[in-house]
């Protein structure tokens, strides 16, 4: 497995979450990480996974590309996770012959040409297969000009019962037993939109509301975020509770959960808060709709404060329609966005390119 970090978010934890379940008795997984290491090496540590951590920043280091080149030679397979470690994906695939997966966890919207060219012209000459979790994805990817026989869609999925009781959970987030909570777990980065959600809070409690908004996940934009709660005058009714490798452990301490991004392919967070039978209130991006659904949560228009303040506002004041709309996030989650059968898929993926039958290890000695 290639990911660019260690860090919490969403496509890192499916890459390491994944190489952590894989059936041990015809894999061995080994995490290749490019940058450096954050929350989830301690997940690889406790599942007994190898990995190494390359370190590498700006520029490019002949002695890093040499180790990731050791480790690709010693591998039947490469899968590679995000735009940045499927390029060195492809790379590896060249120099050391190995046949090489990647995904791809999401689309802006927005063309670029590094996004054109590394997939047109590096990744897809090179990969076996472009792994997509929703349709939307895999589409923004042909109409780049990748071979639409490359394109293969996996959906996230999730483990149902990962989240633990409310009030431990909010014992763990320094929350307050009682009170209305709003959670956003997402990273603090430009696309996560957090100040629509800010001032969604302000409105809300300008309104006479009450209640907490809590943000779980770190990133280069805290310090602006923290400056425009402030502004605001909502500082004291926002909990930032950090980065957590833990955060499907703790969707439960949340009344209702909010995704507000600009843009999105199928995010785990929002899986694992509906797993948790807490709705969504959540902006029309990626797959978000299709989960949702208007009966799993709300959806509203990208960068629309007003438009989310008056949907929570809806959900505050109704217990009766979060408690229908939780009952069919979790059920929805259960059914078609499992976990194990996102393994499974991988792992089916991993059988077709290797050659291999399901139930038998790898031959070694090919």
């Amino acid at each position: 497995m290639i990911v660019d970090s260690l860090l919490a978010g969403g496509a890192e934890r499916v890459a390491v979450e994944v190489a952590c379940a894989l059936d041990r008795a015809r894999f061995e997984p080994h995490v290749l990480v490019t940058r450096h290491s954050g929350p989830l090496e301690a997940t690889l540590r406790e599942h007994d996974v190898g990995y190494t951590i390359l370190g590498r920043s700006r520029g490019f280091a002949l002695s890093k590309l040499r180790r990731a080149h050791k480790v690709a030679r010693e591998s039947d397979l490469i899968h590679a996770h995000k735009l940045g470690s499927n390029m060195w994906g492809a790379l590896l695939a060249r120099t050391s012959r190995v046949p090489l997966v990647v995904v791809e966890p999401t689309f802006s919207g927005v063309r670029t040409r590094q996004r054109t060219f590394g997939y047109r012209y590096w990744i897809a000459p090179v990969t076996r297969c472009i792994i997509c979790p929703s349709q939307r994805v895999a589409t923004s990817l042909e109409e780049e000009g990748v071979r639409p026989e490359l394109l293969r869609v996996i959906a996230n999925g999730v483990s149902p019962d990962a989240a633990i009781p409310r009030a431990e959970a909010r014992s763990e987030l320094g929350l307050a037993p009682e009170g209305f909570v709003v959670g956003i777990v997402a990273r603090l980065r430009t696309e996560k939109a957090h100040e629509v959600l800010l001032r969604a809070l302000a409105e809300l409690r300008n309104e006479g509301r009450e209640l907490t908004l809590c943000i779980v996940g770190d990133g280069p934009r805290e310090d602006a975020l923290r400056r425009l709660a402030a502004e605001l005058g909502v500082e004291e009714y926002v909990v930032w509770a950090g980065e957590r490798r833990d955060a499907k452990r703790l969707a439960a301490a949340f009344d209702v959960g909010v995704i507000c991004s600009d843009w999105e392919g199928l995010p785990v967070a929002a899986l694992e808060i509906l797993a948790a039978g807490v709705p969504i209130v959540a902006t029309r991006v990626g797959a978000l709709p299709l989960v949702i659904d208007d009966d799993a949560g709300m959806l509203v228009d990208i960068g629309d404060d007003h438009g989310l303040a008056a949907a929570l506002g809806k959900l505050v004041d109704d217990p009766a329609l979060r408690r229908k709309m939780g009952e069919r996030a979790r059920a929805r989650v259960h059914d078609e966005y499992s976990f194990d059968g996102m393994v499974t898929e991988f792992e089916q993926v991993y059988d077709e390119i290797l050659g291999t039958t399901p139930g038998k290890p790898i031959d070694a000695s090919r």
